[in-house]
């Protein structure tokens, strides 16, 4: 039966027969084009910072609400209640009101906390109804970063009214990721159709969103299912365009959850999902622009999520929330079959590639070889590479220096460049290093207020202990504001190409598929007897193998390895990432059914056991895999572990927690800025030191 609207309560729609408590789906729909006090608003804030109007989001949104109250279809689980924020464009608005399409509530400050706080205090939180029961939060609108933050902005955001900015007014997306985590609901759906790119005033305050979301009782059941599906990839950028009627984002999205991802049994399950819209963004971002390129990000814990089902075809509805745009709609066979397969997904893979690298002007590519050292005082080299002074200084002056994870050492002589890339202006540079062997994993340091933002700017890498590690570097080089000079303002590294060591080349084409086509097909292409001769090669390559094995997690596959994750672990006690992926292969074994995997007896505390072994180990060098932590501590807090155990997984819970603050997303890794300085390191305008950035990574702090 359909939803209803309620009347007296602006954009809040309820199933006919709604009580509280009952089962079904609970729906927050959040959608802002409009921004009075942003650029071209119509009472913009003295200083916008860069942030102006969007085109398309509130229809988007409305979309999405016309899709769950007319074509969401999944077996005893009715949609029951919903609320539906939108701030329209002026034509947006205009096409609502012709359609008699009014029931929607504002989405500023106020009514989306408010909104959040009713669709939280709705769902059901006892079984039976909890454990039959979904959440469904879905926004389109301006997002931004605060370091590792992800955070959603509301319409009124920068209102003068208060009158210094309150930048905090705005909504943490990781905060809505911990509710959905820890509520006992037995599933939930996150779609984030939202920038975010780093917003230096928020992360310059050393600050992030005000919390909103309300804590979880402590020790209650976990959900079967929590999944999220960001639109882009951290610090990056989603786009909408001219003349669109959808963010590309949500064309995508409504194009799979009408049919495209079906392969065939009239079921679209999260994986499935993300495998159409990851590739389906792209192709059409390349028929507006071939020079973008837009990488979701999924998440998921639990069981894999059915997103839904699907009726026989039918002929899509119109007006305001009805189907896609024709041009836009595609049939489930022809749709299913153009965006499926390996060869397919690694077509689309290598377009996109091929996207990403038209930012670079080949003739300016150099590809020599010279060790960092080389460049320094040398400016013909310096030069070179590098083009414009703001871009070539910094190693020019030897500001460009390793030192190891282990003492904070400067390691001389222990990386050389393999390969530079640039764009004419030199404000985005690729550079291919070939990090030295070492066995405690390196800082690469960027030095100096004059040349970068943060005043530093640092990433932990892992090494191999015999042989290079390539790693790819991405450089963005530009003004923090007009009239500025340009500084480094972003810094990215992922593991990279080698076409001497076939175990990173092999890993190189698995995470080009995964992070521009399909993480499902790169898993299911991955071989993991090949992942697992990188660290069994003579020479040993543990941190390909531990960049495969993360692959197969973030796929949900690392049950194919078995309890091989264990061996990596005693292989190298100094790779904290092999802790992590022990502790995750217990877990999925345990999600299996398995009391005992692997013969452990006691299979949580092992895993705990295991986990908080990185209060001695330091934190993971993989982004990803700090983020499992993040994930294997939430669960366990609701495991039963003897006192002195719970409280060191409480303890790391905390020092993760102050990582995710002070680093920015960069990649396969962990980016940490010298400025702010944490009030919880004494606050101040100095930026941090080397031997701090170290110790942060090394221990908690008061450690």
């Amino acid at each position: 039966m359909a939803l209803e609207a309620v009347s007296g309560t602006p954009g809040l729609w309820r199933h006919p027969q709604w009580q509280p408590g009952m089962p079904g789906v609970y729906a927050l729909i959040i959608g802002i084009s409009a921004y009075p006090h942003l650029e071209g608003g119509s009472a913009p804030a003295p200083d916008t910072y860069g942030l102006g109007q969007l085109l398309s989001s509130a229809r988007t949104a409305a979309r999405v609400f016309n899709w769950l109250h007319t074509d969401f279809r999944y077996p005893d689980l009715p949609v029951v209640w919903s609320m539906l924020l939108l701030s329209p464009s002026t034509e947006e608005r205009a096409e609502f009101d012709a359609a008699g399409f009014t029931h929607y509530d504002t989405p500023d400050y106020a009514h989306m906390r408010l909104g959040i706080q009713r669709w939280t205090a709705a769902v059901p939180k006892q079984a039976p109804a909890a454990t039959h029961s979904r959440s469904l939060f879905f926004f389109s609108g301006h997002g931004v970063g605060a370091n590792r933050t992800p955070v959603l902005l509301p319409a009124d955001y920068l209102d003068p009214q208060f009158g210094d900015p309150q930048l905090e007014n705005c909504f943490s997306a990781r905060e809505l990721q911990r509710w959905m985590t820890e509520n006992p609901v037995a599933e939930h759906l996150a779609l984030l159709d939202a920038c975010r790119n780093e917003f230096s005033p928020l992360a310059e305050k050393a600050s992030s969103a005000h919390g909103a979301f309300p804590v979880n009782p402590p020790n209650g059941p976990a959900p079967r299912a929590a999944a999220a599906l960001a639109s882009t990839s951290p610090n990056m950028v989603a786009y909408q365009f001219p003349g669109q009627p959808l963010t590309l984002f949500g064309q995508a999205v409504l194009e799979a959850l009408r049919g495209g991802a079906d392969t065939g049994n009239l079921r679209i399950d999260f994986r499935e999902f993300v495998d159409y819209v990851r590739p389906r963004i792209n192709v059409l971002l390349k028929a507006v622009n071939t020079a973008l390129d837009q990488t979701v990000w999924p998440s998921s814990e639990g069981e894999d999520l059915i997103v839904t089902e699907l009726a026989p075809p039918a002929v899509p509805s119109t007006g305001v929330g009805g189907g896609a745009p024709a041009a836009a709609t595609l049939s489930r066979g022809a749709a299913g079959a153009a965006f499926r397969g390996a060869a397919v997904a690694a077509q689309l893979a290598a377009a996109a590639g091929a996207a990403v690298d038209a930012r670079f002007d080949t003739a300016l590519q150099v590809d020599a070889e010279i060790p960092i050292e080389a460049l320094q005082g040398n400016f013909h080299e310096s030069c070179s590479r590098f083009g414009h002074e703001y871009a070539s200084m910094i190693w020019h002056d030897g500001n460009v220096r390793l030192h190891s994870l282990a003492d904070g050492s400067a390691l001389d002589n222990a990386t050389w460049i393999r390969s530079v890339a640039r764009d004419g202006a030199s404000s985005i540079v690729q550079v291919i290093l070939a990090v030295g062997p070492h066995p405690h994993g390196v800082l690469l340091m960027f030095d100096g207020a004059r040349d970068v933002q943060r005043t530093r700017l640092a990433v932990a890498l892992p090494t191999d202990p015999d042989s290079p590690v390539p790693i790819r570097l991405t450089l963005t080089i530009a003004p923090a504001a007009q009239g500025e000079p340009p500084r480094l303002q972003k810094l990215q590294a992922w593991l990279g190409p080698d076409p001497g060591n076939p175990h990173y080349d092999y890993l190189w084409s698995l995470t080009r598929e995964a992070e521009l086509a399909s993480l499902r097909n790169a898993a299911r292409r991955a071989d993991p007897e090949r992942l697992k001769d990188a660290a069994r090669d003579k020479l040993r390559y543990p941190a390909a193998a531990t960049a495969g094995m993360l692959l197969l997690a973030r796929a949900g596959t690392l049950a194919q390895v078995g309890d091989w994750t264990r061996n990596l672990m005693q292989w190298f006690p100094d790779l904290p990432d092999a802790a992590v992926l022990w502790a995750e292969s217990l877990r999925s074994a345990l999600a299996g059914g398995d009391e005992h995997p692997f013969g452990v007896a006691a299979p949580l505390q092992e895993m705990a056991t295991v986990l908080t072994s990185l209060l001695d180990r330091g934190l993971p060098r993989f982004a990803d895999a700090l983020e499992l932590a993040d994930s294997q501590v939430r669960f366990l807090r609701r495991a039963p572990l003897p006192e002195a155990l719970a409280a060191r997984v409480a303890q790391l819970g905390q020092w993760i927690e102050r990582i995710f603050e002070v680093t920015q997303p960069g990649g396969h890794f962990l980016v940490l800025p010298g400025l702010p300085r944490p009030e919880w390191l004494g606050g101040g305008t100095e930026a941090l030191s080397v031997e701090e950035i170290i110790a942060l990574l090394r221990r908690p702090a008061g450690n």
